[in-house]
């Protein structure tokens, strides 16, 4: 059985235990989550699910070279048709990888941790392209530097060219520059104000629209191919001088004299290092993995570790587990699980592989359908946001559908001892091992309060 301690691992850091993971993890939670950070850090590779699917950019090259051979035609149909024959079908398939992966994975905390990164720089599937370039998007700018730094992770992302379509950085031109004083074209500020309000220093940093202003500017230029003429691989990020507003812009008090691609990448750095930033990651680092009020001593603790180390994620990681506050047993730091965490944890204890369609009907019926982030600030964080009738009781629901759906014969106590350990109450130990069929038991347990936290 699962110690309490062992518990926080598997479900709080983890994805919810496997029933051949509890001798593992119950041997020493805290190695076994070291392990994991190790064993990525040293150049894992992709989950195995994942490594088969296309490169965002050949989405993006593909549907850009489609409008470049339409030019003077109706895109509108150009983009419906990319839309229906390749783009749905490959958010299709990028959504049920990355919750295969998510579901077999034996290193469960670096799923999480990946999914936090995803979060944190949310790409939302506003227009077809983004939900299929979403995934590749993860796999591509966040992966890469999950226990690396966080400078690296910042400008990959601002460069992908998901990230440049959902932010809109991909049209942004200066007011000044060359293509300006020919065409009728502007400056957008939707990247410069999430990069700083959601990504780096936040509000709390007391930045003003001029900073907004001053980092549009600095990031004008950072695209990629549109056109037959921009001199750009269609699709593919390139910086574009022409586009790039002249001048030496001042962002946070500091005065960027660099030039043309050379000042984004200052700035970035710049902000990547900002002790406003710090303070600002260990926050939200805190209120995903000990609670959804962060204990000022587990902030301060994470945001010292990430500024004496220049923003390495590795030891951001390593520094997160050796939190007290993370391990902690009292009801208040708990964490409820989202859907998406509820429904991955549920299928890692079961043993289920969800099919595509099932699975993103399940997960929309949820309010959690995938690459659906409301805003660039990311599905919420805290229980009060998943905790509606509504949804609870789709959960309800599809805890006895997925009971249903579990291989024959299960052995109940341990699938309990896995999922809950000692966590487990009187109540739902009576109610799993009472039942009066294996199906009824499973979803008793899928539906318990305790399964519902993490």
């Amino acid at each position: 059985m699962l110690s309490r301690e062992a518990v926080v691992a598997a479900n709080r850091f983890g994805l919810g235990a496997r029933p051949a993971e509890v001798a593992s993890i119950a041997s020493d939670p805290r190695k076994w989550l070291r392990a994991q950070i190790a064993s990525a850090a040293e150049g894992a590779t992709l989950p195995a699910p994942l490594r088969d699917l296309e490169p965002a950019t050949s989405h993006t090259e593909a549907l850009f070279r489609a409008r470049i051979a339409a030019e003077g035609g109706d895109l509108d149909v150009v983009n419906e048709t990319m839309a229906r024959e390749r783009m749905r079908p490959a958010a299709l398939a990028e959504m049920a990888a990355l919750f295969r992966a998510q579901v077999v994975t034996d290193a469960p905390f670096v799923e999480r941790w990946s999914m936090f990164w995803a979060n944190h720089f949310t790409v939302g599937a506003r227009l077809p392209i983004l939900g299929a370039t979403a995934g590749g998007f993860e796999r591509e700018a966040i992966r890469p530097h999950l226990f690396g730094r966080f400078g690296d992770m910042l400008a990959a992302t601002v460069r992908h060219p998901a990230m440049l379509i959902y932010l809109d950085n991909v049209n942004s031109v200066g007011v000044s520059s060359p293509v300006a004083l020919r065409f009728p074209v502007g400056m957008t500020e939707n990247h410069a104000r999430e990069i700083l309000e959601l990504h780096t220093v936040s509000r709390a940093s007391g930045y003003g629209q001029e900073d907004v202003v001053a980092l549009a500017r600095i990031l004008t230029g950072w695209t990629f191919g549109r056109t037959a003429t921009d001199g750009c691989k269609p699709g593919h990020f390139c910086f574009i001088p022409q586009r790039h507003e002249p001048g030496t812009p001042i962002l946070l008090g500091r005065t960027f004299w660099q030039s043309n691609m050379a000042q984004g990448e200052a700035a970035l750095a710049m902000l990547a290092e900002h002790p406003s930033t710090a303070r600002h990651i260990a926050t939200k680092l805190v209120r995903h993995f000990v609670a959804d009020d962060p204990p000022e001593g587990a902030v301060a603790a994470l945001a010292e570790t990430f500024a004496s180390s220049g923003g390495d994620l590795r030891r951001l990681a390593e520094r997160l587990i050796d939190l007290p506050e993370a391990w902690s047993a009292d009801p208040a730091s708990r964490k409820l699980r989202t859907p998406r965490e509820w429904l991955i944890a549920a299928a890692r204890l079961l043993g289920l592989d969800v099919q595509p369609g099932p699975l993103w009907q399940m997960l929309q019926a949820m309010g959690q359908a995938p690459f659906s982030a409301p805003s660039p600030a990311g599905w919420a964080d805290r229980a009060e946001a998943w905790l509606a009738s509504h949804a609870l009781r789709q959960r309800l629901d599809l805890a006895y559908a997925l009971a249903e759906r579990s291989p024959p014969g299960p052995n109940l106590v341990a699938l309990l001892d896995a999922a809950l350990g000692e966590a487990a109450g009187p109540a739902t130990r009576r109610a799993v091992l009472g039942a009066e069929s294996a199906p009824q038991a499973l979803a008793m347990l899928l539906a318990s309060p305790e399964f519902q936290w993490r």
